[in-house]
């Protein structure tokens, strides 16, 4: 056999080993062995916690906020005054 030939089957080889260990771990028959690293960060998965709010409420007081008689583009969300 060549030596071209040979490298071919042991890139298969290759490509077959990573293909079935990544495929243990993603069905969960072997556990995942880089979580076992010490350069594992804690970073990744950690994010700030945000509290969303569903409801917005309008700081400002309606009855004081400016509105320009001379304004000739009629704003269709602007209650009319």
């Amino acid at each position: 056999m060549n030596q071209k030939g040979v490298i071919h089957l042991v890139l298969l080889l290759v490509l077959i080993v990573a293909v079935a260990l990544s495929g243990s771990v993603y069905f969960g028959l072997i556990k995942n062995p880089l979580s076992y690293l010490p350069f594992n960060l804690p970073l990744v998965n950690q994010g700030p916690k945000v509290d969303l709010k569903t409801e917005y409420k309008n700081p400002f007081d309606q009855k004081t906020q400016y509105v320009n008689p001379f304004e000739t583009y009629k704003n269709p969300f602007v209650v009319n005054r």
